[in-house]
């Protein structure tokens, strides 16, 4: 806008024309306020919009979510509303599984979350949450979900054996995995959600069920253990995975302290524990089953025609040729 200098001096050249001057300038003064709104107004917000990081997992493109009353656990050990989704198999992801040797068990373990790793994904509203909060019994049904999900064509044939001359084929819900009796249910606190041991001396020592973070840690603490040569306390590992509750944090300084103060431990404690740990090592045998040609409900050992590898290659390879 012009100032009072320059008015005066048009005033004095351009007689009669102010009154145009002024309507012109408050018009562009105008036009100038309209554009400042426009630019600033907000983005307009659709109803009942939500951010990317409220959706629910089984609503995002490429991803099926898988109840998590369905798993093994039942969702028992995880916090109130997780959600557990998975994706299928990639070919590049396949064709790395395809490498896999089973008579290595640590590369097996390790095969196992590769492919956790990149099709799942686990959900909670409290905290940043990542597929090792995956319970170690639940991994393999999820493992044989992403499975299904991947053959939708039946491409994929898992079959046991059921006798000498007889196979069937296994879905993951034909698959028994662990039983929570009621002795070890009763200390479930559903607060916590997971074991709360109760002694008489006013203590309390929470267990679980391992989770995939957990278990690898101590994996490979074990293994850089022995390659080094170093010692290390070969009794509390069998129970370190029942007493950590969260890998977040873990390392070999803070679980050399939880070692140390395990030594603090009473008898009565440590037998609680052994018998807490023992219990759950004998719920947890998956075993199939299947209903025979007679209708009979029957049981078989889950061990794979084809080994582990099976899981996700065509059954049938040749027939995919012409």
């Amino acid at each position: 806008m012009p100032d009072k200098n320059t008015e005066k001096q048009l005033q004095k050249f351009v007689e009669g024309k102010e009154k145009k001057v002024e309507e012109t300038q408050k018009e562009n003064t105008e036009n100038k306020q309209v554009g400042a709104e426009l630019s600033e107004a907000p983005a307009p917000k659709f109803p009942n919009a939500r951010s990317s990081d409220q959706v629910s997992l089984g609503n995002q493109v490429g991803w099926q979510k898988l109840p998590i009353g369905d798993l093994p656990t039942k969702g028992f050990f995880y916090p109130e509303g997780a959600e557990v989704a998975i994706r299928s198999a990639t070919a590049g992801e396949i064709r790395h599984w395809s490498t896999l040797q089973e008579d290595d068990i640590s590369a097996l373990d390790d095969m196992l979350n590769y492919i956790l790793e990149r099709c799942v994904s686990f959900k909670t509203k409290d905290i940043s949450s990542s597929w090792k909060d995956i319970k170690e019994v639940d991994r393999f049904y999820i493992l044989l979900a992403i499975r299904e999900y991947t053959f939708v064509k039946g491409e994929n044939n898992l079959q046991v054996k059921t006798s000498e001359s007889s196979t069937i084929n296994v879905t993951k819900d034909m698959i028994d995995y662990v039983n929570f009796e009621d002795n070890i249910m009763r200390f479930y606190d559903q607060t916590k959600r997971c074991f709360v041991l109760k002694f008489k001396t006013g203590n309390e020592i929470e267990t679980t069920i391992p989770n995939v973070g957990i278990t690898n840690f101590l994996k490979n603490y074990v293994l850089r253990k022995k390659q080094q040569n170093e010692m290390f306390d070969q009794d509390f590992i069998t129970f370190a995975p029942f007493v950590i509750k969260d890998w977040r944090g873990l390392n070999d300084d803070s679980y050399e302290k939880l070692v140390i103060d395990s030594n603090n431990w009473s008898i009565s404690e440590i037998s609680v524990i052994t018998h807490i740990k023992d219990l759950f090592m004998e719920t947890v045998n998956p075993i199939v089953r299947y209903v025979d040609e007679g209708g009979a409900e029957l049981t078989a050992p889950l061990n794979f025609q084809g080994g582990i590898k099976s899981i996700f290659l065509i059954s049938d390879p040749f027939g995919e040729l012409v």
